[in-house]
């Protein structure tokens, strides 16, 4: 089933199977890509990494087909937040029910401005840990309940943010972004094998190698790593980079690092 919800529609709504087990189970991925006047930002990292979760949670997906909606959805030239959600699709019940009619593929453009400048945001630890081994930590799943409950909580805190560490004590991500730290001339992000989604935006910056004239590379993050930190941002496919101000009762520069605004451009323009 493929449904496509275009950001014009004030009601938001579209038929949808109510035995969707994307719906009662959680089980199923999404994407969610920036939209540039009609141009998708990494179009293709996205659609790999789309299929990369449907395929480790079983679900048959056919790329064209992905391919397809994400066109159809930019296809008015328009600028936003695209989300493409998969589900195994609708069964019977238990956990391992069977579907009958296949994946469901839904499409969603909502408006989203990423011209403006983003402000610092400060971060709190979240108690909720991240766990390495879990699939919903590799692969971008619908299960983002501690995301969502982590991220309320620092919200009530008078925090902008939260900050997962793995059961070691290492710096996995934030709620919904991946977290670069800058020490000196060095800028590090978390491994995967610490918690850390591998995020488009992640893997893109990794594969620049630098960031101004910072070089960047994957490493272990520890909480008294972060404290001594010099700079802190956020990179994910909608914000691009954010500064992060500080993290509990430490203080980082709130500007982003050199290097950031040409990275963005690049993406923008290319």
């Amino acid at each position: 089933m493929i449904l496509f919800q275009p950001s014009s529609d004030p009601v938001h709504s579209a038929s949808f199977d109510v035995r969707d087990r994307g719906l009662l189970l959680a089980d199923g991925v999404f994407d969610t890509s920036l939209v540039v006047r009609g141009k998708i930002i990494l179009r293709d990292e996205h659609v790999d990494r789309l299929m990369d979760g449907a395929s480790a949670l079983g679900i048959f997906l056919e790329r064209e087909v992905v391919e397809q909606v994400m066109d159809q959805a930019v296809s008015t030239g328009l600028s936003g937040a695209l989300r493409i959600t998969v589900t195994r699709g609708a069964g019977g019940r238990g956990l391992a029910g069977e579907v009958a009619g296949g994946a469901t593929v839904l499409a969603n453009l909502t408006d989203y401005d990423a011209s403006a400048p983003l402000p610092a945001v400060h971060a709190q630890q979240s108690e909720i840990q991240r766990n390495p081994t879990s699939i919903s930590a590799r692969y971008k799943t619908l299960s983002y309940t501690d995301n969502v409950v982590v991220l309320r909580a620092a919200v009530s805190s008078g925090f902008g943010d939260a900050f997962f560490f793995s059961p070691s004590g290492m710096l996995s991500c934030a709620t919904a972004a991946n977290v670069f730290v800058q020490f000196g001339q060095t800028i590090v992000t978390p491994p995967t094998s610490d918690g850390a989604l591998p995020g488009v935006m992640r893997n893109w910056v990794l594969e620049q190698g630098s960031v101004g004239q910072c070089a960047v590379e994957v490493r272990s993050v520890s909480q008294e790593d972060l404290l001594a930190a010099d700079r802190v941002f956020l990179t994910n496919s909608l914000r691009l980079f954010q500064p992060v101000s500080g993290f509990e009762e430490a203080h980082f520069d709130p500007a982003l690092p050199e290097g950031c605004a040409s990275l963005r451009s690049q993406l923008i323009d290319r």
